[in-house]
């Protein structure tokens, strides 16, 4: 492998442009962290890329919505898992802190998951019936594996983010996309319908975190003996801010982000909502690769210079912002244009409809891709400004779905109201965090 690496550099620095580009991310940390983390979160991506159209194949558009139902509930749950200090593990000077941040997040999950399995075994019926859905009611009991999963694995990446391991973060990501595939695949052949979707979703969000735990444990031994009731004490209420800013900020986030496919289902058919799934992911996996990584590399590089309060700050956002411009139409949009002749050929004839969603949900993908993944506002310590921009998102995809189900209107007309709406808050969400970045310079000029 080493081998065919170097042979693979060797070619690219005989060709002049290739080579100064090569040599100008090796020397740009922030684009060197995103060529590490996308290199293997790409190969997840074409793994589930490749293996999609069997397994559109062996399930049905009522299973894929589902396992969408299900993953959207589980998301917005697991927001509760750590209540977010995991997020703060990028603030303090000294990894004996983070170390203790660390400890914090283990206890919390702990107490949230005995809260949830209360939850879901002496409330079961009342959330099924309240909210609907029943499609989801033989795997609720689901929701408690991937629950600690997902609250394991976070808690372990973000540390891993702050320490820089990317390439750890990498072997994980790979080892996620194609554990959680083969798993699909394999319990589809035996007919295990959403279930089989179900237990691919939880085997490709717990897959790393041995490896994340093993790394930790060996670089940062001494930094964990560090953990102390005193020290843990301490940092939940420096970094306060979290669970009363972030964590709720987060949860409105989330549900902004899932409420489609469970608003969806109401107004229409879990068979709605497996196109959607479809649609929405073959929007966003092509962009995901990049986004993913610059996402947690521009994490990494922007809370180093606000522990060092570099004035370089501002720049990085804006040219970053400008490199995800670039990059995004192409990558995004035009694909889109094609998606409702090719969909059919790839994934099936049964997923047709699936293609025509790709065209309304493309547009608000489009800023999505650019916008998100450096709106870090957390770093800044202006929360509030975060928590503000998810109510009014939140607010206006409910007065978006409220709109639909009261008029009546067509799965692509309610697509495309969503869409535009969505759009419309990203470009706010750049205003905000330019002037997220301006008051924080001016509470460093005047210190």
């Amino acid at each position: 492998m080493s081998k065919l690496v170097n042979k693979i550099i060797k070619i690219i620095e005989e060709i002049p442009l290739a080579s100064r580009i090569f040599s100008y991310i090796l020397k740009n940390p922030l684009y060197k962290g995103v060529l590490v983390l996308g290199s293997g979160t790409a190969i997840a991506q074409i793994i589930g890329i490749i293996t999609m159209p069997v397994i559109t194949r062996l399930y049905t558009p009522d299973d894929l919505g589902v396992l969408a139902v299900y993953s959207s509930i589980l998301a917005i749950v697991g927001i509760g898992a750590t209540l977010r200090y995991e997020f703060a593990y990028a603030l303090p000077k000294e990894d004996n802190d983070a170390a203790n941040l660390f400890g914090l997040c283990l206890i919390i999950l702990f107490i949230t998951t005995i809260i949830l399995g209360f939850l879901l075994f002496f409330g079961r019926e009342l959330l099924v019936n309240f909210f609907d859905m029943s499609i989801i009611e033989p795997y609720i009991l689901f929701l408690i594996i991937g629950f600690i999963g997902m609250g394991l694995y976070t808690t372990l990446n973000y540390w891993a983010i702050r320490q820089r391991d990317y390439k750890r973060i990498t072997y994980t990501k790979v080892n996620q996309g194609a554990s959680g595939s083969v798993c699909k695949i394999i319990l589809g052949i035996v007919s295990f319908g959403p279930m089989g979707l179900i237990l691919g979703h939880i085997v490709s969000q717990i897959a790393g975190i041995g490896t994340l735990a093993r790394s930790m444990w060996i670089k940062d031994k001494e930094n964990l003996k560090s953990i102390s009731f005193s020290g843990m004490k301490s940092v939940a209420k420096r970094y306060k801010s979290f669970p009363i800013y972030n964590f709720p900020a987060s949860i409105v986030n989330t549900i902004s982000l899932q409420m489609p496919p469970l608003a969806l289902l109401i107004l229409y058919n879990s068979e709605i909502v497996g196109y959607y799934a479809l649609a929405h992911m073959l929007m966003v996996l092509p962009g995901s690769v990049i986004s993913q990584s610059m996402g947690q590399a521009y994490l990494g590089e922007a809370s180093k210079m606000v522990r060092e309060k570099s004035p370089e700050l501002r720049s990085l956002y804006v040219r970053t912002l400008k490199h995800l411009s670039i990059i995004a139409i192409p990558l995004i949009g035009i694909p889109a244009l094609f998606a409702p002749f090719l969909v059919p050929i790839i994934f099936g004839e049964a997923w047709v409809e699936a293609g025509w969603y790709c065209w309304p949900l493309a547009l608000f993908v489009v800023m999505q891709f650019i916008v998100s993944p450096i709106s870090q506002m957390l770093i800044f310590g202006l929360n509030y400004i975060n928590l503000l921009w998810d109510i009014i998102r939140l607010s206006s995809i409910f007065g978006i779905f409220y709109v639909s189900y009261e008029l009546n209107f067509s799965v692509i007309l309610t697509l495309i109201l969503y869409s535009v709406m969505m759009t419309l808050m990203y470009c706010l969400l750049v205003l905000f965090n330019i002037y997220a970045i301006k008051v924080l310079s001016m509470k460093k000029r005047y210190k």
